[in-house]
């Protein structure tokens, strides 16, 4: 074998085993997850294109139901903000079409981390203890989310009291809706790269 050839069969078995250690390396589903390698041992068992199958979408379609209703009202409510702080609607529309809609996401939300931090994510740590930083992170998390909420329940409640039009509240308020968000795209995957494959494996 000249010397060429030999140096070809090296660069082969290289990307070889590149290629075997990237099937067994465990990665969340986006950038700027906050979650350690150590911490996917579930989600590699069940990895998110397995999450809706016949084997387990009877345990994990309920949670991801949930999360998909919060995402399409904080997405309806920034649409509905950002419209009027373009001029689309007018100042009565705005009210009219946004009051009732933050009352409902903020009392939803607040459901929704009252089950978690009671139960659920003390049930998990219970059963997996080397998730517990993981849900940690989510439980700051929903702490600072509450403190947002809060701050737009405030906003939201002179909004309602504002017949005359009010262009800095509002401006206010499409922060801490913009805030929130920001927040809660981030928690809500990384929630589920942990939660998910907890629900799909568990018996019953």
């Amino acid at each position: 074998m000249n010397h060429s050839s030999q140096n070809i069969m090296i660069e082969n078995v290289a990307v070889k085993i590149a290629t075997d250690d990237d099937l067994f390396s465990v990665s969340p589903r986006h950038p700027d997850s906050r979650l350690e390698a150590d911490w996917l041992f579930l989600f590699n068992k069940l990895p998110p294109d397995q999450w809706f199958s016949a084997d387990y979408a009877y345990k994990t379609s309920g949670w991801l139901k949930v999360h998909t209703n919060i995402r399409k009202r904080k997405r309806i409510l920034t649409q509905i903000s950002e419209s009027y702080q373009s001029g689309e609607y007018d100042w009565q529309e705005y009210r009219t079409q946004i009051l009732k809609r933050i009352n409902m996401h903020i009392l939803k939300l607040h459901q929704h981390h009252g089950v978690e931090d009671e139960g659920f994510f003390p049930e998990f740590i219970r059963m997996y203890p080397p998730l517990q930083a993981g849900f940690e992170i989510l439980g700051r998390d929903n702490v600072r989310l509450d403190a947002l909420l809060d701050t737009l329940q405030v906003q939201n409640d002179t909004l309602a009291r504002s017949e005359v039009e009010d262009k800095v509240l509002a401006e206010q308020l499409h922060q801490t809706l913009v805030n929130a968000t920001d927040l809660l795209s981030q928690h809500l995957t990384d929630e589920e790269d942990l939660v998910i494959p907890i629900l799909g494996l568990r018996q019953g």
